[in-house]
């Protein structure tokens, strides 16, 4: 007996065992099957997980709670990737350890410009850390703040705390591999930066052993050597100073295809376009021809002068060459707009421009070779000089502004005052960059003056067949490109003298250390390149959400057509979108964090709408009018005292364009709540009476029917509506006639009015009969 029921509750036990682990295996299934989901859709698995144990996750705000915890950004932080890369890179920087100081001058060099580079790609992966680690501890401390405000744990909500529990590992494993990562990029910054300061000393080295080998020390004019001038002293002196440049090799094979081809493209795009615009001028009007010489040589120049846009570091011999071959062209163009004295200028500047380069190209320490460089700078200073004495008129060619002057005038000074004090080489690269300089300063002209030109004959070729252009103003469009020219010529100007006075890397290793360098106010980190990317984006949202109604609908010379569609009403809401895109593109830009944007927003909501209570009101009035439609753009209202077409509905006001043609601007508020007459929300015809006095000599049917046939006369008359005349009341002398008819638009009722009275008038002075439309005088 005893036996017997021990076995029972052996097996009562092993079944109680069995249901328990079978209970534990069922959860565990549910849990994987959870965080799976999450990593594709972490708000769809956690909706399940809610559905079905609401009493375990809790209420509806801690499941609002849970679905802003999003980790799909987790998938973008590809660590792996980023730490091989990282170690690519430590690889190849131990390889740099072999140079030593019998490795090649050029050689060492190129390393020195390889671990440059990754120095900067090093530090730009620093920036992307920082910005994930922020984002990741963000999201850590939303998980923290569900936890403490529901009090969840594994005994009270232990759906939810599984889920948070999984997130908050996850984000601490990539926290983690980013924390090594950024270790590790720390410690090969060190290490590439003890590579440069040895190869430094050996770069050093060898141009000290250099000098000492081939050169004397600096020396002052009054003390400069006196050798004999020779063929080979010549020749030895234009290989020494070729070489001191950046030789064409090393910026053929540096610079990136990807520029070149961009660059091309740009090219024959250009040529394509002045083609075009040429062939559609030469169809209307035959004296236009199409020359295919201006063509090639405009797309010449344009390639040439964007030229240091496709490489940074261009050799100074490629930029001489290109600003001759530039001013060449430019002279052939417009050999027949110059005049005698413009061209005698011109011809002096380019030989002038080669002797120079000549000059510069073989000079050395030399006395006499010094003195001719010293000759040429006062010459240069000379020509300068008497070309903005003779050339006065600024849209004039060859026409030198004062900042140019000055500048110029400071760089040969410079350049003489190097020169004599012993700095022969530093002197030799002022003296290139002033002849370039002042070559560029024309060949910059001429090439704005160029794309100006284009424009204008675009818009000429518009006006003749009804392009898209002529939807915008001539002069505006052209204001918007001559700044955007200026700025284009300025930052080619910059890195034409930057390379020419050799110190085009120190510019830009400045530029990235204050554009790149990361800036903080409170918790907020950004950059100014990223400031001023996002700039460029709100202005460029604003232009387009300004010009949007004449980019879709089209227009005429900055304003939008007389026809009028519907679809313009929902415009305002179109604008609105593309302001908050490009508004939070631009914030994403900057790299700030939108979760940090929306608490800014959230303080501020409280001032805001007590300080701009106005503003929100009309705000929202406007969107109430978009989807109410009480009116349409182009509808005839009247509001109060103002009468007129609706020429825009706007975000915050409306526009409406009164018969004296005075632009009325109305707050949408007040067009929402006052009352307002909409003449054609139905229909775009409306009705019009108005009384005549007739003698009452004039027979009765007669003038009916000169009334009729006046009325049926006038273009704004619609025919298809019923027209009436009756007799209001008669006096003595005069019959009162009401007359009613209607007109195709309710703004054209005057008019309608006008061509009735005109044709009256003159039948009845012809009869001898007369005729008024208001009350005659009293005799």
């Amino acid at each position: 007996m005893k036996l017997s029921s021990m076995k029972h509750f052996i097996v009562f036990i092993i079944s109680l065992l069995a249901l328990h682990l079978y209970a534990i295996g069922q959860d565990s299934v549910q849990v994987r099957r959870g965080v799976s989901t999450d990593r594709s859709q972490p708000h769809t698995g956690l909706n399940r997980r809610s559905g079905s144990d609401s009493t375990r996750v809790g209420n509806d705000s801690l499941r609002n709670d849970l679905r802003k915890v999003n980790l799909t950004f987790l998938s973008n932080i590809r660590t792996a990737s980023m730490a091989e890369f990282v170690a690519q890179l430590n690889e190849k920087s131990n390889s740099y350890a072999t140079t030593s100081a019998n490795s090649a001058k050029d050689s060492v060099t190129t390393i020195k410009n390889s671990i440059s580079e990754e120095i900067r790609q090093l530090k730009s992966i620093k920036g992307s850390i920082a910005n994930y680690s922020n984002s990741l501890s963000s999201t850590k401390d939303q998980i923290r703040n569900i936890v403490n405000h529901y009090d969840i744990n594994a005994n009270n909500h232990s759906r939810a705390h599984q889920y948070l529990n999984s997130a908050e590992l996850k984000l601490s494993s990539k926290m983690d591999s980013l924390e090594m990562i950024n270790r590790t990029i720390d410690e090969l910054i060190l290490k590439n930066q003890r590579h440069l300061n040895r190869l430094d000393l050996i770069t050093e080295t060898k141009t000290a052993e250099k000098k000492s080998t081939t050169a004397p020390g600096k020396s002052s004019i009054w003390k400069a050597n006196t050798t004999s001038i020779s063929k080979d002293v010549i020749l030895d002196n234009i290989r020494s100073n070729y070489s001191n440049n950046k030789s064409i090799d090393k910026y053929v094979n540096r610079t990136d295809w990807a520029s070149r081809i961009l660059l091309i493209v740009l090219g024959l795009a250009y040529s394509y376009w002045i083609v075009r615009v040429a062939y559609v001028l030469k169809q209307n009007d035959p004296s236009n021809k199409i020359a295919i010489d201006a063509i090639v040589g405009k797309t010449i120049i344009f390639l040439l002068t964007l030229l240091p846009f496709v490489n940074f570091f261009t050799p100074t011999f490629i930029l001489q060459a290109s600003q001759l071959v530039i001013m060449l062209i430019f002279m052939y163009l417009l050999r027949h707009k110059m005049t005698g004295q413009q061209r005698k200028i011109a011809l002096i500047l380019i030989i002038f421009y080669l002797l120079d380069v000549f000059v510069n190209m073989i000079v050395s320490d030399d006395l006499f070779l010094r003195i001719v460089c010293i000759g040429f700078n006062l010459i240069a200073l000379g020509l300068v000089s008497y070309t903005k004495r003779r050339i006065k008129n600024s849209e004039s060619p060859g026409y030198i502004s004062n900042f140019i002057y000055v500048v110029f005038a400071i760089l040969n000074i410079t350049a003489i005052t190097l020169n004599v004090i012993g700095h022969v080489e530093h002197s030799r690269s002022f003296s290139i960059a002033c002849a370039v300089g002042l070559v560029q300063s024309f060949t910059l002209q001429y090439f704005a003056d160029m794309i100006k030109l284009d424009v204008r004959n675009q818009f000429k070729k518009d006006r003749l067949v009804a392009g898209f252009w002529m939807r915008f103003n001539e002069q505006r469009t052209l204001t918007i490109i001559t700044e955007i020219l200026r700025i284009v010529c300025v930052l080619l100007a910059i890195i034409v003298l930057a390379n020419n006075l050799q110190f085009i890397e120190t510019l830009l290793t400045l530029s990235e250390t204050f554009f790149g360098k990361v800036r903080s106010i409170g918790s907020i980190s950004f950059t100014l390149g990223n400031l001023v990317v996002a700039v460029l984006l709100l202005l460029v949202a604003n232009w387009f959400q300004k010009n949007i109604s004449l980019i879709v609908l089209g227009g005429e010379d900055g304003q939008l057509n007389q026809a009028y569609n519907q679809k313009m009403t929902l415009f305002p809401l179109f604008r609105l979108a593309i302001i908050l895109i490009g508004f939070f593109i631009a914030i994403s830009a900057l790299g700030m964090s939108l979760d940090k944007l929306t608490v800014v927003i959230g303080a501020l909501s409280v001032g805001i709408g007590l300080g701009m209570q106005n503003i929100i009101n009309n705000f929202v009035s406007g969107i109430i009018l978009v989807f109410d439609k009480p009116f349409r753009v182009g509808d005839q209202i009247e509001l109060a005292d103002k009468k007129g077409r609706v020429k825009e509905i706007g975000i915050r006001a409306s526009v409406l364009k009164t018969a004296d043609g005075a632009d009325v601007i109305i707050p949408n508020g007040d067009l929402l709540s006052g009352r307002l007459v909409n003449w054609t929300l139905s229909q775009e015809y409306s009705r019009i009476s108005f009384v005549l006095h007739i003698d009452r000599k004039t027979d009765l049917d007669e003038a009916k029917q000169w009334i009729k046939d006046a009325i049926a006369a006038s273009p704004h008359f619609v025919k298809e509506r019923d027209s009436g005349i009756s007799v209001q009341d008669i006096s003595e002398e005069m019959i009162y006639l009401s007359v009613f008819c209607w007109v195709n638009f309710a703004a054209n009722a005057s008019s309608l009015k006008n061509d009735v009275l005109v044709v009256l008038y003159k039948q009845f002075e012809e009869k001898g009969l007369k005729f008024y439309s208001v009350l005659p005088p009293k005799s």
